[in-house]
């Protein structure tokens, strides 16, 4: 089975707590390091790996205008927050891809929304996707969800993903995520990975 790594939206302005209200300021940075020990093996036996983030577009619109309205009537920062303008240093991905690694950048939730993912992945025959990233009830729960639906073996890796309180995170992992995904901790994802290079026979 061919294995391919996608992180997302592990981007500056997304895992900056003096922007997001993180419950725990050491998230963001715990979230990174799993992530990146991730990176590395997959690099080390050959895995494709994906940078998926998130970014604006330049003109203002409808889609704006919900996001906002929604946002205040929860009392969360509404989107010019988080503005993650094209160019700007706000979309800058936290593990910076190396030359022949893919980079998708999304306007919506999941990954697969309105992307080029799913056609880069059958160009490279893969089967199954391994899930890193932020948020854990957002970006990562709902690319998992497409990506079962199209068909990929989804694993979650859960202590590379992250949400600004750990009741979302938790909750995420323990009942949304298992119905479409394997989540597997670090240590054992990453042994599984470098012995064989994919997690399908778990």
């Amino acid at each position: 089975m061919t294995t391919a790594l996608v992180l997302l939206d592990i981007q500056r302005s997304i895992l900056d707590p003096n922007i997001i209200k993180f419950q725990d300021t050491s998230i963001p940075a715990t979230t990174v390091e799993a992530a990146s020990a991730l990176v590395a093996v997959a690099r080390s036996v050959g895995m494709p790996v994906i940078h998926v983030g998130v970014t604006r577009p330049y003109m203002r619109g409808a889609f704006d205008a919900i996001r906002t309205s929604n946002a205040e009537a929860v009392g969360k920062a509404p989107r010019d927050i988080l503005a993650l303008a094209q160019g700007s240093k706000d979309i800058e991905f936290l593990i910076p891809p190396l030359g022949e690694e893919e980079i998708i950048y999304k306007v919506g939730v999941s990954a697969f929304t309105g992307t080029r993912l799913d056609q880069l992945l059958r160009n490279q025959s893969i089967q199954e996707i391994i899930v890193a990233g932020a948020f854990t009830h957002m970006a990562v729960e709902s690319t998992v969800r497409s990506g079962f639906d199209l068909g990929y073996r989804m694993v979650v890796a859960k202590d590379a993903c992250c949400a600004p309180a750990l009741p979302p995170h938790e909750n995420s992992l323990a009942t949304g995520i298992p119905n479409f995904a394997i989540v597997l901790d670090n240590a054992t994802l990453i042994a599984k990975v470098h012995k064989e290079g994919h997690v399908a026979d778990m």
